[in-house]
């Protein structure tokens, strides 16, 4: 897996999808789910701090269009 840092926003999205389906499988251990459930979180922190970033140069971008 790679760093958080060097994920795009769809690797870091369908990590978390992954991990969430793997976590919910009964195969997998708790120690696993706790491995994914952190990694879950890194994934998700990385895709809000993305969006916020997008979001920001939307409204820079509009805000100079007006």
């Amino acid at each position: 897996m790679t760093k958080n840092i060097d994920k795009t926003f769809m690797e870091a999205y369908q990590d978390l999808v992954a991990a969430t389906n793997n976590i919910t499988k009964q195969t997998t251990s708790i120690d696993e789910s706790m491995k994914l459930f952190d990694q879950g979180m890194k994934d998700a922190e990385l895709c809000n701090k993305m969006l916020d970033e997008a979001e920001q140069k939307i409204e820079v971008f509009n805000s100079d269009e007006e």
